[in-house]
């Protein structure tokens, strides 16, 4: 005598459970897709703006008197330090503002106008090393229907030599 089983059969039950997950998988591999690419991008912005950071500080007023070139402006510093390394990035969509902190006084100057002096001779006559202030800001934007671009900001800080 055959037996047969006690279970009902459910021809369209796994049709079913496959248009419920499905969708959330796709969701769920898009999100962590589109979340990989953007820590990226920050990475990104964060690496220019020590490398802009470091590429500045080593273009002061001193790098003027031993080499007889200008110190590099804002822009140029935007141009010779964070453009060549901007892969896969837009170059209309990021910024880069530089300064020249005193040490000293805790002065925030705009890089352009600044004196761009290294060191700084304090009231009590001992040296102080200045430093350079990178922002990068980049509006990245993850091409996906539903996201708003996001704005990522990235800022460095860094001595200057002399």
């Amino acid at each position: 005598m055959i037996q047969r089983s006690a279970m009902i059969p459910r021809p369209g039950a796994m049709a079913l459970e496959a248009a419920v997950v499905y969708p959330v998988m796709l969701v769920v591999v898009l999100g962590l897709i589109v979340g990989g690419m953007g820590v990226f991008r920050y990475q990104q912005v964060a690496c220019h703006a020590r490398e802009a950071s470091r590429w500045a500080a080593v273009r002061g007023s001193d790098y003027q008197k031993e080499t007889g070139n200008n110190s590099p402006t804002q822009d140029e510093i935007f141009q010779q330090a964070v453009v060549p390394m901007l892969s896969g990035m837009d170059q209309k969509s990021v910024t880069c503002q530089v300064f020249w902190i005193d040490q000293d006084s805790g002065t925030v100057t705009a890089w352009d106008k600044a004196s761009k002096d290294p060191q700084t001779l304090t009231k009590s006559g001992d040296y102080v090393t200045n430093t350079v202030r990178v922002t990068i800001t980049y509006q990245f934007s993850p091409q996906i229907f539903l996201l708003e671009s996001l704005q990522m900001t990235s800022t460095s800080e860094f001595p200057m030599t002399y």
